[in-house]
């Protein structure tokens, strides 16, 4: 399965703020307890995005993969 979460349209002007202008630290993973897409920010555990309204993640049947671009994130679930 792949989602792709568009950056003007599935994060708040908050996020995109700190994804725009390089502003996360330790790059992007999920944080299961969260149902979340996590990274982090002064030290600080940031939420990206929250995936409680389409699913609940789990990883004992599934890894990922998570590819950064300009306008976009793409999670790749294996």
């Amino acid at each position: 399965m792949k989602i792709t979460l568009t950056l003007l349209s599935d994060f708040t002007p908050e996020v995109v703020d700190l994804i725009l202008n390089e502003k996360l630290e330790g790059g992007y993973s999920i944080d299961y307890a969260l149902n979340s897409l996590v990274s982090y920010h002064h030290g600080k555990e940031v939420i990206i995005y929250n995936f409680d309204k389409f699913f609940k993640l789990d990883n004992r049947w599934s890894g990922y993969k998570v590819e950064v671009f300009v306008s976009s994130i793409i999670i790749n679930f294996k």
